[in-house]
């Protein structure tokens, strides 16, 4: 009677086979010459202190190492009734960014499969927002992204950067998958939290070679972990495939410049290149040098309109007090050119109202937003323990001032875990 292997036997061979293959294939040893202690000894060292050319890194296996047959054929079943009908979406989605966060897997060193987990969090839309403040196409919540490096600012937000947000999403992956040994299990508490599988696991262990409904997490994260397995499993057989993504290079920019102006005088389609640079939270960069990244087919075109770009208006916020003449007179233009430039606005100034005022006083002026941000999205958010109203309006994308406006709130006013204030984000809910 054959003994069963188990899972951690089969990662000490694992380890032994990555330890050893580099050297038996550059000529370097013969494994026969090499005594069974010998063997044993290297399949029981550390991995991260021993692969060859990258000394603080894990040895990371392929996502579906481990996972027996029964599993995989249960995982493509229920990720193909899931993804089926939005794999038309997914794609179309993935063109602008793929190439990129492709490129941003590979410089890590990890496996290329990682790109399905966009699938299952966003449906690979850079401008995902959760009901939970979760954005981008890793979906990574607010405290988890300032942690690995990333604090958003009113001009950019690095969570919908698709390097930045690759990149961070991937080492918390890596660091994951260290702790826990598998990517199951790794997976599972990018979804729940570590800790949280931690402590499931230690009323309930798990091993890569027991079965994934046995998975000792919430339902909602099995099935997370199950799509995602499911989906890696249907690529690589070519049940599914996505599109060729567009190449694309970046293009630096200097201000001021109009973002929509630039991309008609380049030929590309109306809101095209906020597709590309989902991180962009403006359409106009009147101080601020930006980077974009543009179609390796347009690249040229845009290079030499980027000089001409400069905007031929800018927004005036309406302030108390304010009236056409004085707007007029602050931004050397006269009344009828106002009239002109906001045709079928209210003859009636309201505080806070946006004019658009001809662009010769940057200094005084309010750049556009992004198109792809939807200014007025309405959600209704229940406050959690450690929230605070700075904390909320920078998960949104607004302002505290906003927040309590909406609200009928003071900016001292004190919120509770439990509480449930309305926001409105400027980043499209998922």
């Amino acid at each position: 009677m054959t003994a069963r292997i188990t899972g951690h036997q089969q990662h000490r061979r694992l380890k032994a086979y990555f330890l050893i293959q580099p050297l038996l294939a550059a000529g370097m040893m013969m494994l026969a010459s090499y005594p069974a202690s010998a063997v044993e000894l290297l399949a029981s060292l550390d991995p991260a202190q021993t692969q060859a050319g990258n000394a603080h890194r894990p040895i990371l296996r392929p996502l579906l190492y481990g996972i027996n047959e029964n599993d995989l054929e249960m995982a493509k079943n229920r990720s193909s009734i899931r993804y089926s009908d939005r794999w038309e979406m997914v794609s179309e989605r993935s063109r602008y960014v793929r190439h990129r966060l492709v490129e941003s897997l590979r410089a890590k060193h990890v496996p290329d499969a990682l790109q399905v987990i966009p699938i299952v969090e966003s449906t690979y839309n850079p401008y995902a927002l959760s009901r939970s403040g979760a954005v981008g196409l890793w979906q990574l919540m607010p405290k988890t992204a300032m942690s690995l490096g990333i604090s958003p600012d009113r001009k950019i937000d690095g969570r919908r950067s698709v390097e930045k947000s690759t990149t961070v999403a991937v080492q918390y992956l890596i660091d994951l998958y260290d702790r826990f040994d598998n990517w199951p299990l790794a997976i599972a508490a990018y979804n729940l939290g570590p800790n949280a599988v931690a402590a499931r696991l230690r009323k309930e262990p798990w091993d890569i070679g027991n079965p994934l409904e046995k998975l000792p997490v919430p339902e909602e994260t099995r099935d997370y972990v199950i799509h995602i397995i499911g989906l890696v499993a249907l690529l690589e057989e070519g049940a599914l495939a996505f599109p060729d993504p567009i190449k694309t290079l970046p293009v630096n920019l200097q201000p001021p410049v109009d973002l929509h102006l630039l991309a008609g005088l380049s030929g590309m389609e109306k809101d095209e290149i906020f597709h590309f640079n989902p991180s962009l939270n403006q359409a106009q960069y009147l101080s601020r040098p930006v980077t974009i990244h543009v179609p390796e087919s347009l690249h040229a075109q845009v290079q030499e309109s980027a000089a001409k770009a400069g905007p031929k208006f800018v927004y005036a916020t309406v302030k108390k007090g304010d009236s056409l003449w004085s707007i007029a007179k602050t931004h050397s233009c006269s009344v009828e050119s106002l009239k002109q430039l906001n045709r079928g606005s209210s003859k009636v100034l309201r505080i806070g109202q946006k004019l658009k005022v001809p662009a010769n006083q940057l200094a005084r002026a309010s750049a556009n937003i992004n198109p792809l941000l939807n200014s007025d999205r309405r959600i209704r958010y229940r406050v959690r323990s450690g929230d605070s109203l700075w904390r909320i309006a920078s998960r949104f994308g607004t302002t505290v001032k906003a927040i309590t406006k909406i609200n009928n709130l003071s900016s001292k006013s004190i919120i509770r875990a439990g509480d449930t204030l309305w926001v409105l984000a400027r980043i499209r809910p998922g």
